[in-house]
């Protein structure tokens, strides 16, 4: 059963060797979305959370998501990845809210593919899969606070 478990950061298949768009365009025509857990979740705030809405001077704040791993089953067509997301917001230099969940994704019809491909593909793909859960998620939770935050932006890269 060829299988691979990665962890390390994926690798473009540009860089790796000739990209194919024909054959990513397959594999992105194949892959079908069959899954998406949210399976860990961090959530913290501070009182300074509320001081530091009103003190927009000295408040800063992000957002940032990046791949953590993924696992490819060739025989059954299998690619299952992690995603992690987080945000925070600080006043001055302190932390007073954070937020960090990792989702699990799973597509099927991917058998065929080389590795590769794969990640290149989850690398892109899984970003867009997961941020609308994570941006509901941080609503949900600061808005559960009684923190009244616009909701965290769209994302605007080009997903080709």
């Amino acid at each position: 059963m060829p299988a691979s478990d990665r962890s390390e950061k994926l690798i473009v298949p540009r860089e790796a060797e000739e990209f194919d768009n024909d054959v990513y365009a397959r594999l992105a025509a194949a892959a079908k979305l069959s899954d998406i857990k949210l399976i860990e979740c961090d959530y913290s705030i501070k009182p300074e959370v509320f001081q530091a809405i009103e003190d927009t001077e000295n408040m800063a704040h992000g957002f940032v998501g990046d791949p953590a791993g993924y696992y490819v089953d060739d025989e059954i067509g299998l690619l299952l990845g992690r995603y992690k997301w987080s945000a925070e917001i600080k006043l001055r230099r302190k932390k007073v809210l954070k937020l960090a969940c990792v989702y699990l994704v799973a597509y099927t019809g991917v058998q065929g593919f080389t590795d590769n491909y794969l990640q290149f593909y989850f690398e892109k793909i899984g970003r867009f899969t997961t941020y609308p859960y994570f941006r509901a998620e941080f609503s949900r939770l600061s808005s559960s606070s009684g923190i009244m935050l616009p909701p965290l932006p769209s994302l605007s890269e080009r997903v080709d």
